[in-house]
């Protein structure tokens, strides 16, 4: 079976905090179908001064960045790389090293993202210290999937701390 989509169809989806962090995107990936799929691709639109997401570090999941248009930086881990058309970059997992894209221009950033679809999957967002888990389940109709996430706070605690004695 072939999945088709096009681009121009789509509407574009909007989130962030409406703060630094926003960002719209056309999510390519066939998560309507019964088969999950191993393979992500979603184009993002940035404007000026915005970030797409809060630094963070995937610890199962590859990305690659890929940009179509407009200009913007990468903060990868303590290095900032510029990036404009045409530029890729391939983000692996649990580098060590968080990411997030960067709209450092004055003109819109569009640029696709590629990511291997591992679940569940783990993510550090160390500038917030939290942990995120994230998985799909089959939604209901038996038709797609569903994103389920769960954040804490990331606080240091010993394997056995909380748990009771017998």
């Amino acid at each position: 079976m072939v999945y088709k989509r096009n681009l121009n169809e789509m509407d574009w989806t909007q989130m962030g905090n409406d703060a630094h962090i926003h960002h719209a995107r056309k999510t390519l990936t066939p998560f309507d179908e019964v088969y999950l799929p191993k393979f992500g691709v979603s184009l993002y639109r940035l404007a000026p001064g915005k970030r797409a997401f809060p630094r963070h570090e995937h610890l199962a999941n590859d990305e690659g960045i890929l940009v179509t248009r407009g200009s913007g930086t990468l903060r990868y881990g303590d290095d900032e790389i510029a990036l404009g058309e045409g530029d890729y970059v391939h983000l692996p997992a649990a580098s060590g090293r968080a990411h997030h894209m960067i709209n450092t221009s004055d003109a819109e950033l569009e640029y696709f993202c590629f990511s291997s679809i591992v679940v569940p999957e783990a993510v550090i967002y160390p500038d917030s210290n939290k942990l995120g888990a994230y998985s799909l389940t089959q939604a209901a109709d038996g038709k797609g999937w569903q994103s389920q996430r769960f954040i804490v706070r990331n606080e240091p605690v010993g394997y056995f701390d909380g748990e009771e004695p017998d």
